[in-house]
């Protein structure tokens, strides 16, 4: 009985000794592919923020009693592409906002002043960008930080 338990024993060691350094080998390949994977993830991180790009006509002006129109408007991420459906508009008494946040959850906001007639000298010497520094920070790059 002593030498059927022994060479089964034996029979498991030689097992081992061919599968454990298999097993080793598996469990390093994996986790070198893990670590790959994050350097690349870290390397791949998207930290552009998206344009938003304004039209206008200097032709139109919101007369009194009228409602503002929308003069236009597109969004555009460098791995994104077209946002342009994502772009959330608000509008205050005089400004309108727009917002859009890519995927990677970078944000930019542009804010365009709303052109009342009567205002056309003013309207016409204020740039947006005049209008909200934080339009053109937000334009440069210098927005804040992705809000998940």
């Amino acid at each position: 009985m002593k030498k059927k338990t022994s060479l089964a024993w034996e029979k498991i060691r030689n097992l081992l000794l061919v599968l454990l350094p298999v097993l080793i080998l598996l469990a390093l390949a994996r986790n070198a592919a893990i670590a790959h994977r994050a350097r690349r993830e870290i390397l791949d991180r998207d930290t552009t923020p998206p344009q938003i790009f304004l039209t206008r006509d200097h032709r139109y002006f919101v007369g009194p009693g009228e409602q503002y129109e929308e003069e236009g408007y597109a969004a555009y991420d460098d791995r994104d592409g077209d946002i342009t459906k994502k772009v959330e508009v608000s509008i205050s008494k005089d400004m309108v906002q727009y917002k859009v946040r890519d995927e990677a959850g970078n944000i930019t906001i542009r804010c365009r002043r709303i052109p009342y007639a009567g205002q056309e000298e003013e309207a016409s010497s204020l740039s947006e960008e005049e209008a909200s520094p934080d339009a053109a920070a937000s334009q440069k790059g210098e927005t804040a930080a992705p809000q998940n």
